[in-house]
C-alpha cells in the first residue's frame, strides 16, 4: 500500500493497458527519476467481489508493486484500516470486510486471494465407473452432478441394470406370484378384515371379506368388534354347504389374533378344513384378499365422495 501513485514493475499482471502515459517519469524515495513505459487496469480478487486497481503506471524499475491507497478507497467505494499487525478493506457502506492482509515486516503487502473456483474432475470415466466410486448413487444424482460441471463422462448412456444396487437397498426380496391351482369352487378361502378409522352411522367399524380363489366372488360381512369374526365364518360356511352343497376345504388369511385362536383351530380341526397363515408382516402372501380390500374400498370412497357432492348442491335421492 503507498499514498502517492500505483506502480507495477510490468505490464503483464494487468488486465489492460497502453503502451502510452502521460507520466514520462516519476520520482521515487531515493530522489531518482524512472521512466514509465504503460499505463493500465487490474483488479484483485476477493471471496465477495473484485477490487479495481485503476491508472497503475508500469516501471520496470520499481522494486516493488504499490496501491495508491487514495485512489483505491475511491473507486471501490471502500475504506482501509491499519493496524500492527496488517490492515483490512471494508465495504464502506456495509462494513463488511472484503480484503484482510497480515503484515510482519515494515510494509503492507498486499497478499493476492485466487478467485474461488468449482472444482472440476479432470479424467473422464463412464457412468457406470461414476455409479461404483460415488457409493451406487440413482440415475438422477449422476446426471446433476454432470450438468454441474462436478464429474465428466466419456460415455452418456447411464448404468446398466445395477446388480449390486438390487442386492444392497431393496428391503425385501421380491415375492414371486403364487402357483396355487384349483378346480372347483370353495377349494381355497381367502379372508381378511378391513378396519375404518370411523364409524359407520350404526356403529360398524370393520368387515371381514371371503374371497372364492376359483371364481374370484367375494362375500362381505360387516363387523362391529373383531371377535365377531367367527360367528360370521360360521354363518358362511353353512351358506356355502346349503346353496352349494360344498364345504370349504381350506382358508388362506393373514397371521391376525382373530384367525389364530382356539375356536378357530378347534373347528377347522374337527371338519378336516385347512388352515393357511401367511408370514408375520408378509401382506404379499394373502395378496388377494388385500388387493380386493383395495378395490372395495376405494368403490366406498368414490361413493360417499359422490353423494356428498349431490348433499352439497341440494340433489335429493
Amino acid at each position: 500500500m503507498d499514498t502517492r501513485a500505483s506502480l507495477a514493475d510490468n505490464a503483464g499482471i494487468l488486465t489492460s493497458f497502453s503502451n502510452s502515459s502521460i507520466y514520462p517519469s516519476v520520482f521515487v524515495g531515493n530522489g531518482h527519476s524512472i521512466p514509465v513505459t504503460h499505463i493500465g487496469h487490474s483488479f484483485l480478487h476477493t471471496s465477495h467481489k473484485p477490487l479495481h486497481l485503476n491508472h497503475i503506471l508500469v516501471t520496470p524499475h520499481i522494486i516493488k508493486n504499490l496501491i495508491f491507497v487514495r485512489k483505491f478507497t475511491r473507486d471501490n467505494d471502500v475504506s482501509v484500516e491499519f493496524d500492527a499487525y496488517g490492515f483490512s478493506v471494508e465495504d464502506y457502506q456495509t462494513q463488511k470486510i472484503l480484503l484482510h492482509c497480515d503484515s510482519t515486516g515494515d510494509l503492507y503487502p498486499v497478499t493476492q486471494q485466487p478467485p474461488l473456483q468449482t472444482p472440476v474432475v479432470l479424467v473422464s470415466f463412464s457412468f457406470t465407473t461414476w455409479h461404483r466410486r460415488l457409493g451406487h448413487p440413482g440415475d438422477d444424482v449422476l446426471r446433476r452432478l454432470e450438468s454441474s460441471n462436478l464429474i465428466s463422462c466419456n460415455k452418456s448412456k447411464l448404468p446398466a441394470l445395477c446388480h449390486a444396487c438390487q442386492l444392497g437397498k431393496h428391503v425385501k426380496l421380491p415375492f414371486y406370484s403364487s402357483a396355487s391351482s384349483v378346480k372347483s369352487l370353495f377349494e381355497i378361502i381367502h379372508s381378511d378384515i378391513w378396519t375404518s378409522p370411523i364409524p359407520s352411522e350404526s356403529e360398524i367399524k370393520y368387515y371381514a371379506i371371503f374371497l372364492d380363489h376359483f371364481l374370484h366372488f367375494v362375500w362381505v360381512y360387516p363387523l362391529h368388534k373383531k371377535s365377531d369374526l367367527f360367528d360370521n365364518f360360521v354363518a358362511f360356511r353353512a351358506y356355502v354347504n346349503k346353496q352349494f352343497n360344498v364345504d370349504i376345504k381350506a382358508l388362506q388369511c393373514d397371521h391376525g389374533g382373530e384367525y389364530d385362536n382356539t375356536r378357530f383351530h378347534d373347528l377347522f380341526r374337527q371338519n378336516g378344513i385347512q388352515f393357511w397363515f401367511s408370514c408375520p408382516r408378509t401382506s404379499q402372501q394373502n395378496g388377494k384378499s388385500e388387493r380386493m380390500l383395495c378395490t372395495i374400498n376405494n368403490l366406498i370412497r368414490t361413493l360417499l365422495f359422490k353423494l356428498t357432492y349431490l348433499h352439497l348442491i341440494g340433489w335429493k335421492l
